[in-house]
């Protein structure tokens, strides 16, 4: 009797391997859905550039699992739209594009507001963790801006543009 329990629990393990069974960043559907992040709040701001002001609206990654998957298996964002990921502690901050469907700017801020670098992302389909490039603060961040590829450059952001949140600086969820 054991041998033939432990013979039904291998098949069904291998069943579900061969059915595409349902793993992590994965929907219930036909195995091509992926989870995206689902963020509870947003939030407006600008980046402003001298006589340049630009709006922007940004959904608020400040929860681990927020932060972790990002804007993962995302096919679009609208204009001037993206994502503020909120760190509690200032520090050098770095990302990569696991399962980023969109070429993203990447903007680097300090706790102070103002710009520190930004990293022009792109795709990486089907690479290996160890093969994935990352992108790096040139300084202590305490926020990361992710928008559109070439959203900064149209922008004209740059190191020292400054961001500014309009109803409030976002803060990180206490766990």
């Amino acid at each position: 009797m054991r041998v033939s329990a432990t013979l039904l629990v291998v098949c069904l393990v291998v069943l579900a391997g061969c059915t595409g069974g349902i793993g992590f960043g994965q929907e219930r559907g036909n195995g091509d859905e992926h989870r995206t992040t689902k963020v509870e709040e947003t939030v407006g701001a600008a980046f402003v550039a001298g006589e340049n002001r630009t709006a922007v609206t940004l959904e608020v990654a400040n929860s681990p699992s927020e932060r972790e998957h990002g804007l993962m298996y995302r096919k679009s964002l609208p204009k001037n739209h993206g994502m503020v990921f909120v760190f509690g502690n200032p520090q050098i901050q770095s990302f990569w594009m696991k399962n980023t469907l969109i070429p993203l700017d990447m903007i680097f801020v300090g706790p102070d507001g103002t710009v520190l670098n930004v990293a022009h992302a792109d795709t990486q389909p089907n690479a290996s963790d160890w093969k994935l490039r990352e992108y790096r603060s040139d300084g202590n961040a305490k926020y990361v801006v992710e928008m559109r590829q070439g959203f900064a450059k149209r922008a004209g952001i740059e190191s020292g543009t400054k961001l500014v949140f309009e109803d409030g600086t976002p803060t990180t969820e206490q766990s």
